[in-house]
């Protein structure tokens, strides 16, 4: 999993709200979790429940003295959590879709990477 990576991962917790779909099509639930570490382009968070790989979820991204970021993502890998039992370290790849905030999102990253690692 590691190997396919070509950014910077930093690690770097945000709160993180994850739409996901009930079995009825008209109704959502709403995770609330922290990313483990996050990149440009994608973020790692654990659940302590199983998603669908493969599935595309809507994010809110919640950081501190900031808007509110939205973005859509793909759950690329869904094992589970060798350091806790009954939890699943969801690797989430970013879309680059109309109607999100991937610039912002990007810009966010931007600011870390330049970010001395103490004020991280």
């Amino acid at each position: 999993m590691d190997d396919l990576r070509v950014e910077t991962r930093l690690n770097h917790e945000v709160t993180i709200l994850i739409e996901v779909q009930t079995s009825t099509a008209t109704s959502a639930n709403v995770v609330l979790c922290n990313s483990l570490d996050l990149s440009a382009n994608g973020l790692q968070v654990v659940l302590d429940h199983e998603i669908a790989q493969g599935g595309i979820f809507r994010l809110c991204i919640d950081i501190r003295d900031q808007d509110p970021i939205f973005l859509v993502a793909e759950a690329k890998w869904v094992p589970p959590d060798p350091d806790e039992t009954a939890s699943f370290r969801i690797g989430l790849l970013i879309f680059e879709s109309e109607d999100t905030n991937v610039a912002q999102w990007k810009e966010y990253n931007a600011g870390l990477l330049d970010a001395p690692s103490g004020t991280r």
